[in-house]
């Protein structure tokens, strides 16, 4: 049987004993209901996992003791996804997929065809739906999630990329499969995804003028969550496996 894996800030994680809090103990507690005795695996987020035992269960609190440690290097490359924020839950689905699909960095973006803003609710909500996906995947890494910002400062970023990709349906040239091919022994990779909509032509020219690819996944017209979880994919099967 398998464990199961628990997530625990980094500064809350001691070498011998620890502590589980907050939703996490209450899932382990009054979900799985486990008990004292029991192993666990904890993962911190930046590549550390432990294996522990459950010391005690309090009512607000588990203490388990830490029995084995080893450290998971994250993939090469990082990828960033920036993200046009979708409607309705969408943005939900985004994050989840890509998280189990090896995504470092996840960037909500609001572009001209944006319908919808983030709120700080929100925000954390996608930040539980990362925590709890990757927990999922058995991944030792948890992709961050930065706050919202407008498509333009997104471009004052990209510099420091090696490649900087910006998925478009009128592209015809560069193919995904033809990019990746010519692309070898690179750290980072910036993918951008439109809205529903589509990026508006202004924007596309924009970005390639800061240095972004535009390029095409086929002949097809997906929608914005099917690209973002296209494109991690591809990108994940060609360098980090």
């Amino acid at each position: 049987m398998d464990m199961h894996t628990f997530y625990v800030p980094p500064n809350d994680v001691s070498e011998d004993l620890s502590m589980i809090d907050g939703s996490e103990h209450h899932h382990l507690k009054n979900v799985l209901r486990l008990n004292i005795g029991d192993s666990v695996r904890i993962i911190d987020g930046i590549g550390n996992i432990r294996i522990a035992k459950i010391a005690n269960i309090r009512n607000d609190s588990t203490i388990i003791s830490i029995i084995d440690h080893h450290f998971q290097l994250r993939k090469k490359p990082e990828i960033t996804l920036f993200q046009a924020i979708p409607k309705y839950d969408k943005m939900e689905l985004i994050i989840q997929k890509t998280t189990e699909l090896g995504i470092s960095k996840i960037v909500p973006v609001k572009t001209k065809r944006s319908l919808q803003e983030a709120n700080e609710n929100r925000i954390d909500r996608w930040k539980k739906i990362i925590v709890s996906a990757t927990k999922q995947c058995k991944a030792a890494w948890v992709p961050k999630i930065s706050e919202v910002y407008e498509f333009e400062e997104c471009l004052k970023k990209v510099h420091f990329y090696d490649n900087k990709f910006i998925l478009w349906e009128k592209e015809d040239e560069n193919k995904i499969k033809t990019v990746v091919q010519n692309s070898k022994d690179i750290n980072s990779i910036a993918v951008f995804i439109g809205p529903e909509g589509g990026f508006e032509e202004e924007e596309v020219r924009f970005a390639m003028n800061r240095g972004c690819k535009p390029v095409s996944l086929g002949t097809n017209i997906l929608r914005t969550e099917t690209a973002a979880i296209a494109i991690t994919a591809i990108l994940n099967y060609v360098y980090q496996n």
